[in-house]
């Protein structure tokens, strides 16, 4: 259900996968991504009933951190500063938690995003780019996040942070999507067994991608195929690429 509000929002994970829509610009939190809601922002969230995440409503905050919020990146790379604040509350009794803890923590959270603001845009999405451009020219063979880092002329941490700013997602995220999305390109083509759709995009072997399917996707390579064939269209979900 989408909506706004007039306060800020940090979404940050602990459970599982919350999937995010702010402003048009899609993408995710789980793991190492979380998201800043903006005031007035319109968005929409969604996540399975055993997702669980931590959302910070900030409706008080000083005015110099409220500038800083202008231009703050509706997904953020969680670094280690980060996930010891998430750390902190998640293992605090609520009792302990405080007004004024309260506020002091969400006063350096903002402080740590707003740090994150300072990029080159330019070079970060020719990383990006290239980054993009060496997965789906590799898409079948064996590649992992350092050989795409070093592809984009970047560390891979810098590339998780900008694919986060940029994209909504990570690195590896992004590539498990691209060689799904093949995937279910080949399906639709009857000439292909399931196995050589396996192996041209990228995955181990059919049982590879089987798993793959099921747990982005939830369906399986044969009912995929039926549906393709039927002409009623897939479950395929293209990766939105920003600049």
């Amino acid at each position: 259900m989408r909506h706004h509000h007039a306060y800020h929002q940090v979404v940050l994970p602990y459970v599982g996968q919350l999937d995010i829509e702010t402003n048009g610009q899609a993408g995710f939190v789980a793991g190492s991504v979380g998201s800043f809601v903006a005031a007035g922002s319109d968005h929409s969230f969604h996540g399975r009933s055993d997702s669980a995440c931590i959302v910070l409503d900030i409706p008080h905050i000083s005015a110099e951190d409220a500038a800083n919020t202008e231009d703050m990146p509706t997904f953020f790379a969680i670094g280690p500063d980060i996930q010891g604040l998430i750390d902190y509350m998640k293992y605090s009794r609520s009792d302990d938690f405080t007004l004024r803890l309260r506020t002091a923590w969400s006063e350096l959270l903002l402080a740590r995003l707003a740090e994150q603001r300072i990029v080159l845009p330019g070079r970060e999405r020719l990383a990006v780019s290239r980054a993009v451009a060496f997965m789906r020219e590799r898409l079948a063979q064996s590649i992992g996040v350092r050989d795409i880092a070093r592809a984009a002329g970047t560390s891979s941490s810098r590339l998780h942070e900008a694919f986060v700013r940029q994209l909504g997602t990570t690195p590896h995220a992004y590539l498990v999507a691209l060689r799904l999305d093949a995937a279910e390109r080949m399906l639709a083509d009857p000439s292909l067994s399931i196995a050589e759709v396996a192996i041209r995009s990228g995955h181990f072997d059919q049982s590879a991608l089987g798993r793959a399917l099921r747990r982005e996707r939830d369906t399986t390579p044969a009912m995929l195929r039926r549906v393709l064939r039927g002409g009623t269209g897939g479950n395929a979900q293209t990766p939105k690429e920003r600049s």
